[in-house]
């Protein structure tokens, strides 16, 4: 069913995807929602359909352009190709924005020029111009989730049933990114003509907060230390208590140190953990990214946190942040 959001059309992605491929086009797409992967893939289809040669028609302009360099980037014409491209993210202008000349755009917009908005917060004000397609980019509802997850598995011809891609959707928060990463990785670990189960689930895929604690201990690792700090900042805001992430992280550091020290194979360390062997392979290689003496102190630093907050000595919340900062600096 079409729907209008005051003068644009409004679509989810999957509506999006089946207008594109009929050849409707809009001089505007705001792509906007929670779901990263369905805002990157979709910008990726747009450019597919659209742009040839990127390099020469494909630019990306910062949240706080001006008015003018937008306007200019959107009134040139594309090099060997159908249409310019011209992508802003993160773009919320405020409404004297529009009397620079992009009201006037807006409504009677180049033919030979496509502007891409991706958004994670709604844009009303781009929303009153019938040149604009909004895609809802928002986190899938299950059905679709259970019918990507059974396509993937067939391309790999990996069988798997309803409820089974439902659990794996569960466990991955819905998050299609992760829904992504997960499939594949099942998929390479039954291998082709295997069958995906809830065992192999429960026992491959990181349940959301332990999935958080390794994408941070990799955040570190490569010294992405504002990344590492999102991660945790996004699991105190969902709930997860300072005394958790302590615990949470001092079991994993712990294990990533008896990888590096032990000279273990994957095969002994998935039997030393009771573990498979694919995520005992990921804490080999995650090991190696870490000196042997950073590994140890981070676990003893975690010990120390543990015992001053049992023994009342210091909050939970102040022990975190000083362990975490401490980990990163050492």
């Amino acid at each position: 069913m079409i729907k209008y959001i005051c003068g644009s059309l409004a679509l989810k992605y999957t509506e999006f995807k089946l207008a594109l491929g009929e050849g409707k086009s809009f001089p505007v797409y705001l792509l906007e929602g929670e779901d990263a992967f369905f805002k990157e893939r979709g910008l990726s289809l747009l450019v597919n359909k659209f742009v040839s040669e990127p390099n020469l028609n494909l630019v990306t302009l910062p949240s706080d352009c001006s008015c003018d360099e937008l306007i200019t980037s959107l009134n040139g014409y594309p090099f060997m190709s159908e249409k310019r491209m011209t992508v802003i993210r993160d773009f919320y202008p405020k409404q004297d924005f529009f009397k620079g000349g992009l009201n006037n755009y807006l409504e009677n917009p180049s033919d030979y020029s496509v502007l891409v908005i991706i958004n994670d917060k709604t844009l009303d004000a781009f929303k009153k111009f019938d040149c604009v397609c909004v895609v809802e980019c928002n986190k899938a509802e299950m059905p679709l989730l259970v019918r990507w997850i059974k396509g993937e598995c067939a391309k790999n011809s990996v069988t798997i049933d309803a409820e089974t891609a439902s659990v794996l959707a569960e466990y991955c928060s819905s998050d299609m990114t992760r829904i992504e990463t997960e499939t594949n990785k099942l998929c390479c670990y039954v291998g082709e003509g295997g069958a995906i189960t809830k065992t192999e689930i429960d026992e491959m895929v990181s349940r959301d907060t332990d999935y958080k604690i390794y994408e941070m201990t990799d955040y570190i690792a490569k010294k992405q230390f504002d990344l590492a700090l999102f991660v945790i900042k996004d699991m105190l805001s969902k709930g997860e208590s300072a005394q958790m992430i302590i615990t949470s992280v001092y079991n994993y550091f712990r294990r990533l140190l008896h990888a590096s020290i032990s000279n273990m194979t994957a095969t002994e360390l998935a039997k030393c953990f009771s573990i498979k062997e694919y995520p005992a392979k990921k804490l080999l290689e995650q090991s190696a990214k870490f000196k042997k003496r950073a590994l140890k102190s981070a676990v003893d630093t975690l010990t120390d946190a543990d015992y001053r907050i049992k023994s009342g000595r210091n909050d939970a919340d102040e022990m975190m942040w000083y362990s975490v900062f401490k980990i990163m600096t050492d």
